[in-house]
């Protein structure tokens, strides 16, 4: 829900806050769950960004910290590495972006990392909208391999919202 470049250039943080869905692994008798996510970035510098990102639902929350940098952040292309960790996962993320028109960016943020104590791979696409100076709305789709067995396979879809100041 984070696309890679960071804040706009006159901006510095970004909160936001999204509900996802979770859908039931393929072969299991389970129901799709809900949770929700919060995030508050800042850019340390043009070229870091730092956030703290907690999720939650109705029995558990849990809380990490990212650090991103922004190798490539051009007018109309974005990548940036970023490193993650938190109570039970960690992860190592390479997000890109594309900038299709005005602050309307295309994003992906291939991931490695852990789900729990099993490793993780996901691949989540979005796209980013400004709707009006620095509010923004966001909508992502991922799928996700924990352990990489095809009967953990996952299809995650979060719509958001995002402020810039």
């Amino acid at each position: 829900m984070r696309p890679a470049g960071g804040a706009m250039p006159d901006k510095t943080y970004e909160l936001g806050t999204a509900a996802v869905s979770l859908g039931p692994r393929p072969y299991v008798q389970e129901s799709a769950s809900r949770s929700g996510m919060l995030w508050l970035s800042a850019d340390a510098s043009r070229r870091v960004t730092f956030t703290g990102i907690t999720a939650f639902d109705r029995n558990a929350a849990a809380f990490g910290v990212a650090t991103r940098f922004h190798v490539i952040r051009a007018d109309r292309f974005a990548l940036s590495p970023e490193v993650a960790a938190g109570y039970a996962f960690g992860a190592l993320l390479l997000p890109v972006a594309v900038r299709i028109v005005d602050q309307t960016w295309l994003y992906a943020s291939p991931r490695l990392g852990t789900f729990g104590r099993d490793l993780s791979f996901g691949a989540p696409v979005g796209l980013s909208v400004r709707i009006w100076d620095g509010f923004f709305l966001r909508s992502e789709a991922q799928l996700s391999w924990p352990d990489f067995k095809y009967y953990n396979r996952r299809l995650h879809l979060a719509f958001g919202v995002a402020a810039q100041w």
